[in-house]
Order: C-alpha cells, then structure tokens, then sequence
C-alpha cells in the first residue's frame, strides 16, 4: 500500500527548517540542499515541491507573514478591546527578534524584500501585502481619530504612511540583529514612535 504523504505538512516543514537554516547562518546559508538536510528529507523532495531556491524562499516567506498575521490578529484594537496606542504598541513589539523563530523571519522578510528589486513576481507579493496592511492600519487609525488617540495635527494618510515605514524598518532592523542581542534600545524606539503616533508626550506630563 503506498505510503501517505502529507504535503502541506512536508512544505510547512521545509520552511520551518529554512528558517532555522536563516537564523543560525542568514540566508547565505540556505541552499535546496541544506534546507533539505535540516528538513530530514532529500534534495529530490524538496525539489519536487520547489524546484528553484526562489519558490523555496517564496513559500517560506508566504509562511513567515502567515504566522505573523496569526498573532496579530489576537490584537484587537477597537471598543471593549485594546485602545489605539495600546495595540499599536504590541504590534510593534511583537516583531522584535526576541526568539530564533521571529529573528529567522525577519531575515527571511529582508531576504525577500531585497529580492523584490529585481524578480516581478517577488515585487507584485510585496504590492499584495502593502495593499491589505494599508486597510488594516486606515481601519485602525480611523478607530484612532474617532477616539481622540492620533496626534493633533497628524494627516490619517500620513499616519498610515508613517507606520508602514515603521513596520519596515522593525523588520529590518530585527533581520541584522545577532543572536543574544538586547533588544532594549528597540523597546525604546517602539515607545517613541508609538507616542509620536499618538502625541502621547504632548497629552500626558512627562514623569
């Protein structure tokens, strides 16, 4: 009797392995067949799913946004949930490279972000996600406006702009960051931006 293989579970796997690969070495590292030795299967596996290292960091990359839109999405912002700078403030947090997992997606981002320059079908992802993150944030910063938490005088457009680059750069910044490294001074960045955001400074007295 054949023996049954479950795909979705093999791929999801050889991502997993690429981003552990991405988090010990950065993705110098990451070649169909390391990926494929860390994964436990062959090279002829893993090809067969991904015949090029492109597709192979596609789907990981699909993988990482996946897993962090799963947490973000139990930050809910909005009445009887979390306030504006309050969910603001722990998306921004959550992507800090605090663990091997979320430092190995950050570098599979820069990865990708840096492929993107140069590969089409890298760039038009890049435009997919940007188009969903701009009406999540326009929803947000509308909730924002509604309930006084925008900073007085900040554009809604601009402040979805604003964060989009923050965002970006969390990410970026997370990608360089070497293992052990404290993450305090991001943690203080976070605190800025998101009173920047807000006009928290301006609102509360300085303690």
């Amino acid at each position: 009797m054949p023996k049954y293989v479950d795909k979705d579970a093999r791929r999801r796997g050889v991502a997993a392995a690429l981003r552990r690969i991405a988090a010990r070495e950065g993705l110098e590292g990451v070649s169909i067949r390391t990926v494929a030795a860390e994964a436990g299967i062959s090279a002829g596996a893993v090809q067969r799913d991904f015949p090029t290292k492109d597709e192979l960091l596609a789907f990981a990359f699909q993988d990482a946004v996946d897993a962090v839109a799963e947490r973000f999405s139990r930050i809910r912002i909005g009445p009887g949930r979390a306030g504006f700078a309050e969910g603001l403030r722990a998306v921004l947090l959550d992507l800090l490279p605090v663990d091997d997992e979320r430092r190995a997606q950050a570098r599979v981002w820069a990865a990708f972000y840096a492929r993107a320059a140069v590969v089409p079908d890298f760039a038009r992802t890049l435009a997919d996600l940007d188009g969903l993150s701009r009406t999540a944030l326009r929803a947000a910063v509308g909730y924002a406006v509604e309930q006084g938490e925008l900073a007085p005088g900040l554009d809604p457009e601009e402040a979805v702009e604003l964060l989009l680059v923050l965002v970006d750069g969390m990410w970026l910044t997370a990608a360089r960051r070497p293992p052990g490294a404290s993450v305090d001074p991001q943690r203080a960045a976070v605190d800025a931006a998101v009173a920047a955001v807000t006009g928290a400074s301006s609102r509360e007295p300085r303690r």
